[in-house]
């Protein structure tokens, strides 16, 4: 065999078996790795973008919320609004104050545990609820009217008839929630008509329940009744002021929907719209409001007196006058169960807001 048979047989040789099985399983532990990398990649991504829209979510609402608080008591009486026995529990489904009297609606009011949400695992778990008062300072170019009188109609003897003072009047839509001051009371009223640019009426039957008629008794008797020399009590004297108002409650609904509540000044609505419900989260697992007052005590509900319950004798509703912040705790559930845990992930946002106008007279 010559030198080019030998050469033409060395070349025509290859791997082994064993070498192509060693080489086949490099591949494939160098392809199994990057498989694994782009999978914790894509994991991450989809963890990542998930967590972004749950935020979103919630800093939507808690933007909201923060709003309103730091809106809470502007231009609002200190005290708080009179409204009928009950009015408060029942608008906003937190237990009723144990006693027979009128209720105020202070700027901030709140309600702790009340509402089951079927997002979250632990069923004794309850919701808070809050709501906010404050005046609509684009009324009247910010201006308040003035009321000289006020009296029933010809034809309605239940029903108040406001009358403001001459060219200072800008009455113009129904279902407005008022506040009506005076050195004697403040009461809340929703307007059930308005005859002319000068007067409003405020009719019992009203779609919040919050007018009382002129001519009940006791406690159950319109506080804007005038006073006179045989009416003394449950009266107000003139002149009294009048301005619009806003009042706006935020609470989670059971599928997990907070939703912000808006009470009245629905002008375009019909009487069944007077309670709005409009959705401003989503997937929200808790939501929990605390409370900080005047002297530094924290505290999940500023009403509930002594013994921490609420709906008992020793009830102090005026103690939301003294709350200076609010701090919002809410719980999002993303819509997407994880990849790795296979359950939704969840993600809590905490916001803590001044009440700093509820320090100030009302202006």
């Amino acid at each position: 065999m010559n030198k080019y048979s030998r050469s033409q047989k060395f070349s025509e040789t290859g791997f082994s078996i064993v070498e192509m099985i060693v080489a086949m399983v490099v591949f494939m532990i160098i392809i199994g790795t990057i498989y694994g990398l782009l999978q914790v990649g894509l994991i991450d991504r989809n963890r990542a973008s998930r967590r972004a829209d749950v935020l979103k979510n919630a800093r939507a609402a808690m933007h909201l919320i923060g709003r309103d608080a730091l809106n809470a008591g502007l231009s609002y009486n200190k005290s708080g609004a009179i409204v009928p026995d009950n009015f408060v529990s029942t608008r906003l489904g937190i237990p009723a104050f144990a006693d027979n009297e009128r209720d105020v609606l202070t700027s901030v009011v709140g309600g702790d545990n009340l509402f089951f949400n079927i997002l979250n695992s632990d069923t004794t778990v309850r919701t808070d609820l809050i709501s906010f008062s404050y005046r609509d300072s684009e009324f009247n170019n910010g201006n308040v009217i003035s009321l000289n009188n006020a009296s029933a109609p010809p034809t309605a003897p239940a029903t108040v008839r406001l009358q403001s003072l001459p060219n200072d009047a800008q009455f113009s839509r129904s279902f407005d929630l008022y506040l009506v001051e005076s050195d004697s009371s403040q009461v809340a009223v929703m307007a059930t008509a308005v005859p002319s640019s000068s007067s409003i009426d405020i009719s019992p039957g009203d779609p919040l329940g919050i007018n009382q008629p002129l001519n009940g008794s006791g406690t159950g008797v319109s506080l804007l009744q005038k006073c006179t020399a045989t009416i003394t009590e449950n009266c107000t004297t003139y002149v009294a002021s009048v301005k619009r108002f806003f009042w706006v409650a935020y609470k989670v609904k059971s599928d997990g929907t907070l939703v912000r509540q808006l009470f009245g000044n629905n002008t375009s609505g019909t009487p069944a719209q007077q309670i709005q419900e409009l959705p401003v989260a989503y997937n929200i697992e808790n939501f929990q409001v605390r409370y900080v007052l005047e002297d530094g005590s924290s505290t999940d509900n500023p009403s509930a007196g002594v013994d921490g319950i609420a709906g008992t004798a020793d009830d102090r509703p005026s103690d939301f006058n003294l709350v200076r912040q609010i701090t919002v705790t809410i719980k999002v559930q993303a819509t997407e169960n994880d990849e790795q845990s296979g359950k939704p992930e969840s993600i809590t946002l905490s916001g803590t807001f001044s009440t700093r106008n509820l320090e100030y007279d009302a202006g």
